[in-house]
Formats: structure tokens, sequence, C-alpha cells
């Protein structure tokens, strides 16, 4: 029996057309939602020199992952060489432990920043029963984790990233807020 999914559309690049000088302002570090709050807030598990690696309590997908670069562009190529090399190889090191972790049958990877101009790539491991099997990937659906699955994420980042030289690992548990009593 063929499924069908209805999407409705979001604000996402709804400032590009109706309010362009908003826009700019989100695009600026001045007016960037990203850069005004602290990500730890959110659920930051692992802190390199270059960017959070987060996991928020409620996720589109089962392993699903934030890298949020700490330098303030819009899009990678504005990155300087060097720390374009550090952000692919951090967001490839935490795939990598996703990938360990749940053995997806294929990572997707994504970077946008449509709603908040600030260099993320969202990380979606896809596994044959998930939600939208057949569809593209979407925030509108949510599920809520365990801290359970918040600690075996933050073990698998940890060890993946663990092995490249640029990472020190010595980030205190205490960049894991999420984790309740």
């Amino acid at each position: 029996m063929a499924q069908s999914m209805s999407l409705e559309a979001n604000e996402s690049g709804r400032l590009w057309g109706d309010d362009p000088e908003a826009r700019r302002a989100l695009s600026s570090p001045d007016g960037c939602r990203v850069c005004a709050r602290d990500p730890r807030g959110r659920g930051a598990l692992i802190e390199t020199a270059d960017c959070w690696i987060s996991i928020w309590p409620e996720a589109p997908l089962p392993g699903y992952v934030c890298v949020i670069s700490k330098t303030h562009v819009v899009e990678p190529y504005q990155l300087d060489e060097d720390a374009q090399v550090r952000f692919w190889l951090g967001c490839m090191a935490v795939a990598k432990g996703v990938a360990e972790l749940l053995a997806p049958a294929k990572m997707n990877y994504e970077i946008h920043g449509n709603t908040d101009p600030h260099l993320h790539m969202h990380l979606f491991p896809r596994h044959a029963n998930d939600v939208r099997v057949g569809y593209p990937n979407h925030c509108r659906v949510t599920f809520e984790r365990s801290p359970e699955d918040v600690e075996r994420l933050d073990s698998a980042f940890r060890a993946s990233l663990g092995t490249r030289a640029w990472w020190s690992g010595d980030v205190p548990r205490s960049c894991v807020p999420y984790l309740p009593d």
C-alpha cells in the first residue's frame, strides 16, 4: 500500500523574500540567534576548539546530532581552509561514532542555515524502519531521548573523536547538561 506524507511550510526561508533586512541581521554575528545563546544550554555534549556537538532531548530521529561551528559564518567556504578541515573532520568523526553505535543503513548529512544562518551540520542516521522511509528528513516529528541514549551517544562521540590529533578529550562531563539527576 502506498504511503503519503504531507508537509506544512515553516518559517524557514521566509525572511529571504519577506524581510531581507531581517535576514541580513540574522546572518551577522551581532544578530545571530546561535551566537546569542550558549548551545550548551540546549544540550551540547562535547566542545572542541572549533565546534559544539549537540544532542537535544527531542530529536527527529534516533541518533540525530547537530555539529555547530563556533565561528560565525553562514557558509562553510567562509571559514579559512584550516577551519574548514577541522569542522569537516569533526563532523565526520561524530558521524562515524553514530554509525558505529547505531549501525544505520545510511548516514544523511545536511547543511541548510535557512532558519538559523550560522554554519551547522545535521547528521541523520537512517534505518530501514525509521518514520521517514521514502521521505526527506525534516524536524517537525520528534521523539524524546532517554538519559541512557544521551550517555551512549556521548561515549560514542568521545571514542571516535579520541582518534583525532586535534581533539584533546579532556572536556568535563559538565558539558552534558541534559543528563537529569
